[in-house]
C-alpha cells in the first residue's frame, strides 16, 4: 500500500486515478477548494482524506505528517477551451505548483507524476513522439511546458523520481459536459439535432480505464525511468466515425448529426496521433479497451446517470 497526495481528484481524469488507487489498496490524501462540487467522488468519498487548499500554509504541517509517498498533480485551472488563452488562470497553475514543492520538500515523497498534454507541441499533422519540438500555441500549452520545466528542475534538485506524462485525447464516463462526446450523447438522447462540421479530423482516443491503469504502472515502478512520455493509444479515428458509432446505438436512423453544417477553424488539425511507443515500452503497457467497447461503457453511464448533467463542474 502506498500513501498517495493527489491534486484534481474532483476532475475527470483525477477522479478516476483515486478510484484506481483506492481500488488497489493505496491511501488517497486529495487536495480540493472548499469549493469543489465532489460529485465525480460519490461512489468513493468517504474513502479520500480531503484537505483543503484554499491556503497551503495552512495544511502544511497535516500533510506533512500524513507523509505521503508520491504525488500525483491531476489539477489544472482553466482546461476549458474559452478558457485555455486566459493568461491569469493559466499562470496559476504555476505558481501553485511552485508554492506545493516549497511543501513537498519536507516530505518524504521520492516520485513525482504529473499530467502534459499535446498542447504543448502547437499544431502538427500526423503521429509525433516525445522529441517532437514543443510549439505550443495557447496559453495553456505554453503553461503546460513552463510547469514541465518547473518539474524537472525541482525534481532533480531534490532526487526525486519525476514523470510527465503528455496526454492526448481522453474520453470516458465523468467526462465534463462540455466535451464533444457527452455533449453527442446529451444531443442525441434528447432527440436534438446537432449542427458539425465535416468532421473528417482523426484523433487518438483513449478510454480512461485504460488511461488509469497506464498511470498505475508509473505509481508502482521499480526502477526510475524519469522524464517525459506520451500517452495515447497509439491509432486514431475519424471524428465523424466516432460520432456516429454514438448515433447508431442511441438515434438509428434519425440522422440528427448534421454533418458539414459549420466551417472548420482556423488552422484546424486534420490527423493528430500520438506516438506512445517509449511509453509502453517503458512501462510494458497496452490498452485493453476497443474505442467501441470504451464508447459503450461511456453511452452506458450517461444513460445511467441522468442528472450527470445537473451536476457537472
Amino acid at each position: 500500500m502506498k500513501t498517495v497526495l493527489l491534486t484534481g481528484a474532483t476532475g475527470f481524469l483525477g477522479s478516476h486515478i483515486a478510484e484506481k488507487l483506492l481500488k488497489n489498496g493505496n491511501k488517497v490524501i486529495a487536495l480540493k477548494r472548499s469549493t469543489s462540487n465532489l460529485w465525480r467522488c460519490n461512489a468513493f468519498i468517504d474513502k479520500i482524506q480531503w484537505l483543503d487548499y484554499d491556503n497551503l500554509n495552512e495544511i502544511e504541517s497535516v500533510i506533512i505528517n500524513l507523509r505521503p509517498e508520491i504525488l500525483i498533480h491531476a489539477a489544472w485551472n482553466g482546461v476549458s477551451a474559452v478558457d485555455r488563452d486566459n493568461l491569469s488562470k493559466q499562470d496559476r497553475n504555476v505558481s501553485f505548483l511552485d508554492s506545493l514543492f516549497e511543501i513537498i520538500k519536507k516530505t518524504n515523497i521520492s516520485k513525482i507524476i504529473s499530467l502534459g498534454s499535446q498542447a504543448e507541441y502547437g499544431n502538427f499533422e500526423g503521429s509525433i513522439d516525445e522529441n517532437f519540438e514543443l510549439n505550443p500555441k495557447t496559453a495553456y500549452g505554453s503553461s503546460k511546458v513552463k510547469v514541465l520545466a518547473l518539474l524537472k528542475s525541482f525534481a532533480e534538485q531534490n532526487n526525486i523520481e519525476w514523470y510527465w506524462i503528455r496526454l492526448f485525447s481522453i474520453f470516458g464516463p465523468r467526462e465534463g459536459g462540455d466535451w464533444l462526446i457527452p455533449v453527442t450523447i446529451n444531443n442525441l438522447v434528447e432527440q436534438k439535432e446537432m449542427m458539425l462540421t465535416s468532421c473528417e479530423q482523426k484523433y487518438d482516443y483513449l478510454f480512461v480505464k485504460d488511461f488509469v491503469s497506464g498511470i498505475y504502472k508509473v505509481v508502482n515502478c521499480a526502477s526510475d525511468f524519469s522524464g517525459v512520455y506520451n500517452l495515447s493509444s497509439n491509432n486514431s479515428i475519424k471524428i465523424k466515425d466516432l460520432l456516429l458509432n454514438i448515433e447508431i446505438r442511441l438515434t438509428p436512423n434519425k440522422n440528427l448529426l448534421l454533418f458539414g453544417k459549420l466551417p472548420y477553424r482556423a488552422n484546424q488539425v486534420m490527423n493528430m496521433l500520438g506516438n506512445s511507443n517509449l511509453f509502453y515500452k517503458t512501462f510494458n503497457f497496452k490498452p485493453v479497451y476497443s474505442i467501441n467497447d470504451g464508447l459503450n461503457e461511456t453511452i452506458d453511464y450517461y444513460l445511467n446517470n441522468q442528472k450527470w448533467n445537473d451536476d457537472q463542474l
